[in-house]
């Protein structure tokens, strides 16, 4: 029996698609718990939660939503003038992946701010870093470049 193939013409963004693998979001939370355990080893385990906290917000922000384009070759610029954020699921807005990298950042900011002492705690900070993050997660600051830093 002869098999027939066909050339899907589905655009697949490998760049994120890695994303709907099983266990993906597993790896990520277990990063998240890894560096709290390797912080917690020497400090306070609710100011651990503050540096991850940060840690993660700063350096989410310049993954998702500073770098743009993508490192896979077979995308041929396609995704060069979009940020991680932007590619991910498509752009399609309110997906399951897009709704768990908004809770995350939610879920240590309130780690970080009930776990450590007030006294010894930014709040003030770790309210800016989910703030940022949270703004930038909104569909309405899909495409958006303030003051047209990160246009080009």
């Amino acid at each position: 029996m002869a098999v027939s193939r066909t050339v899907s013409e589905a655009r697949v963004n490998k760049n994120t698609n890695w994303l709907n693998a099983e266990g993906a979001w597993l790896w990520y939370l277990g990063l998240i718990a890894l560096t709290w355990l390797a912080l917690s080893s020497f400090m306070d385990a609710g100011l651990a939660w503050t540096y991850v906290h940060l840690f993660h917000g700063a350096v989410t922000f310049y993954l998702m939503h500073w770098t743009k384009g993508s490192p896979i070759a077979e995308d041929q610029g396609v995704w060069d003038s979009h940020t991680f954020w932007e590619q991910l699921d498509d752009e399609e807005q309110g997906t399951r992946n897009r709704k768990f990298f908004a809770v995350v950042p939610l879920v240590l900011f309130l780690l970080a701010t009930h776990g450590s002492d007030f006294r010894q705690q930014p709040l003030l900070l770790n309210l800016v870093v989910v703030v940022v993050l949270l703004v930038a997660k909104t569909p309405a600051m899909h495409g958006v470049r303030l003051f047209g830093i990160n246009k080009y």
